[in-house]
């Protein structure tokens, strides 16, 4: 079972967070969150490997302190089809029989929650986002078991794609892979969920989180 961490390009991180960080804060907490996801992997007994899937200089410098491997996605590929390329060169260069999509953006997952789930897996496995739209976790086995999808909305198209291939998907909701950080909110969240983690220990250090609470206190108010 290899995992498989699709990173985008760091210049244009988290767009929709571009209201309230700036784009070296954009870049940097992309950083972190890239890191503590790669140190949890890196703990997992489960898995055989972890492939980050990026063109970017950065993702280059993230495989080659965490020891994990890296693939270069075609120019023109978008996620959905990085991701087929990725699994295909695991299935011929590593002889991977199963695979473990894992964003960049969910800080805090740990190594028992990735353990676990994967000795639950059988077939095909969603983790979906906290409001079961988004596909925030997806492990495949084989890794080429359904079609990739990861528009956005992907949830309900992974199940559909799992059941017309006669799989029965098992679905496991209110994970550590629900929070992925996309909104102001989502960097409050990781901040109070999981304080030790790079990434709140970044927005701490960087005065974001002084910064976005009495914003989203007025928002709310």
């Amino acid at each position: 079972m290899w995992a498989i961490v699709p990173i985008k390009t760091f210049d244009r991180a988290k767009q929709r967070l571009a209201n309230v960080l700036s784009e070296d804060e954009r870049r940097s907490l992309m950083l972190a969150m890239a890191r503590d996801v790669l140190t949890c992997l890196a703990k997992s007994t489960q898995l055989s490997g972890v492939l980050i899937v990026s063109r970017t200089p950065e993702a280059k410098a993230l495989a080659q302190t965490f020891t994990t491997a890296r693939y270069a996605e075609s120019p023109e590929a978008n996620l959905a089809q990085a991701l087929a390329q990725a699994a295909e060169y695991l299935v011929t260069h590593h002889n991977a029989r199963g695979i473990m999509v894992v964003p960049a953006d969910v800080p805090g997952i740990k190594a028992s929650e990735i353990d676990c789930l994967l000795s639950q897996h059988e077939r095909v496995t969603i983790l979906p986002d906290a409001d079961r739209v988004g596909t925030n976790g997806l492990i495949c086995t084989p890794p080429l078991a359904i079609p990739f999808i990861f528009d956005g909305q992907s949830f309900q198209p992974h199940v559909d794609a799992a059941i017309a291939a006669g799989i029965t998907p098992k679905i496991i909701p209110k994970t550590a892979f629900s929070l992925d950080v996309d909104l102001p909110c989502d960097l409050l969240a990781v901040s109070q969920q999981h304080p030790q983690s790079q990434t709140a220990i970044y927005l701490d250090k960087a005065g974001i989180i002084a910064r976005l609470e009495p914003l989203t206190e007025s928002q709310s108010g």
